[in-house]
C-alpha cells in the first residue's frame, strides 16, 4: 500500500511538469531591395581661365598711338576670363616679379553696357587684394608705362566667377559648347585671339554656340593682320611693328550705335542690329573692317571730311585680300557716280563739299591705288609715322598729303587733284600747294588717273 501510494506520487508529479506547446506561427518575410548608394553629382571638367597669370608691364596704348600716328588708342589690356558681381568682395593676390610697378585692376568692358560705358578702375597693391565694384563686370589688367619694365603674378582666390572663355591655340569647340552649357551665373562670354577680344552676351552665345568659335576670331585675326599690311607695319625699323595691344570688338546695349569705334574699342549695337557681324565668321564683313580701320586711321592725312573716307581704304583692302568680287565700289555703282562728279563743271566740283558723297571721294583714294600699287598707302603710312611735327589744321593735312603723294609716286599729280576739286580754305593755299608741287621737279603721269576703276 505504502509502495502504490509513493507510484502514483510519482506519476502525478511527472505530468505536472509536461508542458503542452501550442504549434509556432511563422511570419512570412517581405523581401528588401537592395538600396542604391547616391551618387554624387559629377560637375563637368571646364576649361576655363587659369586662377594664376603672369603679365608683363607693356606701353600705353596713347604711347603706341603716338608712335604709329593713330588717332584713336588700342585696347591696352590683357583679359583674365573672369567676372565680377556687383557689390561681392573678391580676393586677388599680386606679387612681384620684376621691377616696382604694379597693374589697375578694371571691372567692365568698355560700351558693353550704356549704364557703364566705361569700366572701373581698382589700384592694386603687392599682397592680398579685397576688391568690391558697385556694378560688377567683366575683369581686365591694364598694365602699362612709357618704359615698360615690371612683371607680376596675379593669382584670382575667391569672390570672380569664370566666364565662358575661348582663347585661340588652347581652346576646342568642344570646350566652349560645354562652357556655355554649363556656366549660367554670368551675362557675358569672351573670345580672345592674337590681335582681337570679342565680347557678347551669354545670350547670343547660346544662340550660336556651335558655330566654328576658332574660325571666328581667326578670321577677325586676319583682318587687322591685312589692316596692318596696308599700313605699312611690317620690316624690322621698330617704328614700323603692329601695335601691342588688341582690339576689342564688343557687344554694346545702347540704343544709338548701330556700330561705332573710339578710344580701347569698337562696339556692335544689339539693339540695332550690329551685333550679329561680330558673332559668326560668316558675318564679320564691311561693318566690322570699317570700324577697325576706324582704329588705323592717321591724322597727318584725315581731316574732318575724311573721317568716313580714308577708314575704308582698309576695308577696301580686307575686300580685296578676301577675293571678293564685285567690289563694293562697283556694285553700289560708286564709278559711275564719281564719273558724273568729274564731268561736272570745274567752279562746281568741290573735294570736301557735303554735297560729295563719301563714296565718290573714296574713289579718288582708290584711283591712286590703281595707279601706284598698295605700297603708295604703305609709305604714305611710313612718313606719317616719321613726322617729326604732324599738321593739325584741314589746310595743314590737305597740303601735307597732296605733297606726299607726288613724293611718294613720283609724279606730279596737279592735275589730278585740281580735276578733283581738291580746294583748300582760300585760292592762295591751293594755288601755293601747286606751286610747291611744281617745284618738286616731277613728271606728269602719262595716263588720266581719274579715268581709273575697278
Amino acid at each position: 500500500m505504502k509502495a502504490f501510494s509513493s507510484f502514483l506520487l510519482i506519476l502525478l508529479l511527472f505530468n505536472s511538469c509536461k508542458k503542452t506547446t501550442a504549434p509556432a506561427t511563422v511570419t512570412p518575410v517581405t523581401p528588401v531591395a537592395p538600396v542604391t548608394p547616391v551618387q554624387p553629382t559629377v560637375k563637368p571638367e571646364l576649361k576655363t581661365a587659369d586662377s594664376t597669370v603672369e603679365i608683363n608691364e607693356t606701353v600705353s596704348g596713347t604711347k603706341e598711338a603716338e608712335r604709329l600716328a593713330q588717332n584713336f588708342r588700342a585696347s591696352d589690356f590683357s583679359t583674365t576670363g573672369f567676372y565680377l558681381p556687383a557689390f561681392t568682395p573678391m580676393e586677388i593676390e599680386v606679387t612681384q616679379i620684376n621691377g616696382n610697378r604694379l597693374p589697375t585692376l578694371l571691372v567692365g568692358t568698355y560700351s558693353r553696357y550704356q549704364s557703364k560705358w566705361d569700366p572701373t578702375s581698382h589700384t592694386l597693391n603687392n599682397g592680398i587684394n579685397t576688391i568690391t565694384d558697385a556694378s560688377g563686370g567683366i575683369i581686365y589688367l591694364r598694365f602699362n608705362n612709357d618704359n615698360p619694365s615690371s612683371k607680376v603674378k596675379v593669382k584670382f582666390i575667391r569672390g570672380m566667377k569664370p566666364i565662358p572663355y575661348f582663347q585661340l591655340g588652347k581652346t576646342l569647340q568642344a570646350d566652349w559648347v560645354k562652357m556655355i552649357d554649363n556656366i549660367t551665373d554670368v551675362p557675358d562670354v569672351q573670345l580672345v585671339g592674337k590681335k582681337t577680344i570679342i565680347t557678347f552676351s551669354l545670350a547670343n552665345a547660346k544662340v550660336y554656340k556651335n558655330d566654328d568659335q576658332e574660325a571666328l576670331i581667326r578670321k577677325a585675326d586676319r583682318v587687322i593682320a591685312i589692316e596692318d599690311s596696308i599700313s605699312g607695319l611690317i620690316g624690322t625699323d621698330p617704328i614700323d611693328q603692329p601695335n601691342v595691344h588688341k582690339y576689342l570688338m564688343t557687344e554694346s546695349d545702347h540704343p544709338g550705335y548701330f556700330m561705332a569705334a573710339t578710344f580701347y574699342r569698337t562696339w556692335y549695337g544689339s539693339t540695332t542690329g550690329g551685333v550679329p557681324s561680330i558673332l559668326k565668321a560668316d558675318n564679320l564683313t564691311w561693318g566690322p573692317w570699317h570700324e577697325l580701320g576706324h582704329m588705323h586711321q592717321q591724322g597727318a592725312w584725315t581731316w574732318s571730311e575724311l573721317t568716313e573716307v580714308t577708314v575704308n581704304i582698309y576695308s577696301i583692302a580686307v575686300e580685296k585680300a578676301f577675293g571678293i568680287t564685285p567690289t563694293r565700289l562697283t556694285s553700289q555703282n560708286e564709278w559711275n557716280n564719281t564719273a558724273t562728279y568729274l564731268a561736272s563743271a570745274e567752279g562746281v566740283r568741290n573735294y570736301n563739299a557735303s554735297s560729295t558723297s563719301v563714296w565718290v571721294r573714296l574713289c579718288m583714294f582708290q584711283q591712286l591705288k590703281l595707279a601706284f600699287g598698295e605700297n603708295f598707302y604703305q609709305e604714305l603710312h611710313r612718313q606719317a609715322r616719321r613726322e617729326t611735327i604732324k599738321p593739325t589744321t584741314t589746310d595743314a593735312k590737305m597740303r601735307w598729303f597732296m605733297l606726299k603723294a607726288c613724293s611718294i609716286s613720283g609724279k606730279n599729280l596737279s592735275i589730278f587733284f585740281k580735276k578733283w576739286g581738291m580746294n583748300l580754305s582760300s585760292q592762295s593755299a591751293t594755288d601755293g600747294v601747286h606751286t610747291d608741287i611744281a617745284s618738286l621737279g616731277l613728271p606728269a603721269p602719262t595716263q588720266d588717273l581719274t579715268l581709273l576703276k575697278d
